[in-house]
């Protein structure tokens, strides 16, 4: 092989393990599994849920959501005060531990999707744009789709 293939091949190589290492569905890095948002009316809010799987050995931090389903996306989660439930911000976001997993679920920690543009119907999928402290920036698909 002659020297410049040579250097062709390497920049090839490099360039598919860099597309490679990228992918959130190759079992490495952060995955998202069994995303969904639930069915809202136009104008109100909606929650998108979620299980992160940090395959990696260091902890990271979702630490902001946008999406252009809606005006304004924050990171929330439900907490008991006092016996009230209550939606509270969670702007330091949340962490993602090493080797482990943050379930977004309902009544828990959420995606908040708020002044929606239209309404989220059953059936339609909507995207979600994740922002990792160490992993970068992720979109998804989020169906939506009623409870189970």
């Amino acid at each position: 092989m002659r020297p410049r293939c040579s250097l062709h091949l390497v920049i090839l190589v490099f360039f598919l393990a860099s597309l490679a290492a990228g992918c959130s569905q190759g079992g490495t890095g952060i995955v998202v599994q069994d995303p969904f948002a639930r069915p809202a009316p136009a104008a109100g809010s909606g929650g998108a849920f979620m299980i992160i799987v940090n395959n990696t050995a260091q902890a990271d931090r979702l630490v902001s959501a946008q999406s252009p389903a809606a005006m304004m996306v924050e990171l929330h989660e439900t907490v008991n005060e006092g016996g009230v439930m209550k939606m509270v911000h969670q702007p330091q976001g949340f962490e993602v531990p090493a080797r482990g997993r943050v379930e977004l679920k309902p009544g828990g920690k959420h995606v908040m999707l708020m002044g929606l543009k239209n309404a989220l119907e059953a059936g339609q999928t909507i995207q979600i744009t994740l922002k990792f402290e160490k992993a970068g920036e992720m979109t998804i698909d989020v169906p939506v789709r009623e409870m189970k």
